[in-house]
């Protein structure tokens, strides 16, 4: 049985921390010449578990600047006014922004061997909940309209059994983040939600009691993991200095299930987005 009253707290909770509140007036980018960076972290995990990649940011460009987001939507719409010059971004988000022209992938992250990114559905462990059609009527916990893995696939899944997933539950939140999707689930605030494998497995290995709480639905399939992206314009020389920085960013995100960067193409994102779409 879901819990209302727990169910709005938990989410306003996340609405209230200031890193993921509306994005407030942002002052202009300074030149690059100055050095300054500016780096948005969109809202795959709360402030909390973040933490991560502001030590990460912090190691690699000490000088920048770290925004936080609450929603991909508000981290791309920086990109396209050129606020600022770079995002860690989730798959499908990514694509957009190379689809239209906004921003380039310059890496991708490298999953730890003991995960893959992939979507899941997740329900509380004694849930009667077997298929993706036992979710008729459930409430369900997404993460962000433009989340592949916390939204777009577990859609595509549902679409594809022959439902309407904008019709076939009896309430949808978002709640911005992956893990506080997780930790719905785990406290049996949703009968289930969309989240990210990687993130998922981290969480796991951090709260192991979780796992008397909750029980994979289903799996989707293996995805292009989560990447970096720059805007548009920013100069070679700079996108060659953040690939090189990447590369050497060592295991700061191990946490989340991240061990590194690689170089990326585009076109798996943007193969994704279209994927998606359709």
């Amino acid at each position: 049985m879901v819990r209302p009253l727990l169910l709005g707290l938990l989410l306003a909770g996340c609405a209230s921390l200031p890193e993921v509140g509306p994005a407030e007036p942002m002052p202009p980018v300074r030149p690059e010449r100055e050095g300054a960076f500016r780096v948005a972290v969109a809202g795959m995990v709360s402030p909390k578990e973040a933490h991560p990649y502001r030590e990460l940011v912090q190691h690699l460009w000490p000088h920048a600047v770290v925004f936080g987001r609450r929603g991909y939507g508000e981290v791309l719409a920086l990109l396209r006014e050129g606020s600022v010059d770079l995002a860690f971004l989730c798959s499908l988000a990514a694509g957009e922004v190379v689809a239209h022209g906004y921003g380039e992938v310059v890496a991708q992250s490298v999953p730890a061997g003991w995960t893959r990114y992939r979507a899941l559905a997740i329900v509380p462990q004694g849930s009667s909940h077997r298929t993706l059609s036992d979710l008729v009527g459930a409430t369900v916990a997404l993460v962000d309209p433009l989340s592949n893995t916390g939204r777009a696939r577990f859609f595509q899944a549902l679409r594809r059994e022959g439902f309407q997933p904008e019709r076939m539950f009896r309430r949808m939140v978002y709640t911005y983040s992956h893990d506080r999707a997780v930790e719905a689930v785990a406290r049996g605030l949703v009968d289930a939600a969309a989240v990210d494998g990687m993130v998922l497995d981290a969480l796991l290995r951090v709260r192991p009691e979780w796992r008397n709480r909750i029980r994979v639905l289903w799996e989707g399939p293996e995805d292009p993991p989560p990447p970096v992206v720059v805007r548009a314009g920013l100069s070679p020389a700079w996108k060659a200095q953040v690939l090189e920085d990447l590369l050497q960013a060592g295991d700061y995100l191990l946490a989340l299930g991240i061990v590194g960067f690689r170089p990326a193409s585009e076109k798996p994102y943007v193969d994704l987005w279209r994927e998606v779409r359709r």
